[in-house]
């Protein structure tokens, strides 16, 4: 079931920026079967390990909007939430209310120096390089500020598009990334392998849903029978 909810998950989101695959991973347990307080016989099964984020980055589609942003290899952009500090590679910005450069979710994105980047509401041309300078007008008014992490696994999802830093992950490193404006990276979602692994879970759970079933009506044949043996 989680590995059917993580491929479903990830085709619901084959076309939202930034998304990050999941996948589940299964870990094979070895236990001993134990009878009269002496182990009799090993026993195998296989549990979920951990749902993983495929942190490869997805492929970048050009749109010509002036605050579109991608990243070229690692780094995340660094925002502001009511939880604190969370990271994305969704770089489809816009100007809020206020004039402060927000996420699609209305976050305010950090410029270096880990304040929100404030834009004029009647900005005029802007730009952003590939050194992540906003420029607008032709003035320097801001650089976005890029992220990465000593372990990216170690980076908790929040949501479709969020992260949020670890133990495991190290706490966030300033680095020089190069940026391409009016681009935005795409999930790294393939909807053929998608649906290819959506069909083989299913039926491995259809499959192990019937052994189930039939382990349930032979324990419930073998207690009728003790039963109609007394």
């Amino acid at each position: 079931m989680t590995a059917v909810d993580a491929t479903a998950n990830n085709l619901a989101n084959a076309t939202t920026p930034g998304y990050k695959a999941e996948q589940a991973v299964f870990q094979e347990h070895l236990i001993q079967a134990v009878y009269a307080g002496r182990a009799q016989k090993e026993m195998r099964y296989n549990g979920v390990a951990q749902v993983a984020v495929d942190t490869r980055s997805g492929p970048l589609a050009v749109t010509q909007r002036p605050l579109d942003v991608a990243i070229e290899g690692d780094g995340y952009f660094a925002v502001q939430t009511p939880r604190g500090e969370r990271f994305t590679r969704a770089g489809g910005f816009q100007i809020g209310p206020q004039g402060t450069l927000v996420t699609a979710q209305g976050y305010a994105v950090l410029d270096a120096g880990g304040s929100p980047i404030s834009l004029p509401l009647d900005a005029g041309e802007v730009a952003i390089g590939e050194d992540g300078v906003i420029r607008v007008g032709g003035e320097d008014t801001g650089q976005l500020r890029v992220v990465t992490f000593e372990d990216l696994r170690g980076l908790e999802k929040e949501g479709d598009q969020l992260f949020r830093s670890t133990a495991r992950s190290g706490e966030a490193q300033p680095i020089s990334a190069v940026l391409h404006g009016g681009a935005l990276e795409l999930p790294n979602v393939s909807i053929v392998k998608g649906m290819t692994d959506l069909v083989s879970a299913t039926r491995a759970f259809e499959a192990l849903e019937k052994a189930v079933e039939a382990f349930s009506q032979l324990e419930h044949r073998a207690a009728t029978d003790i039963t109609g043996a007394r």
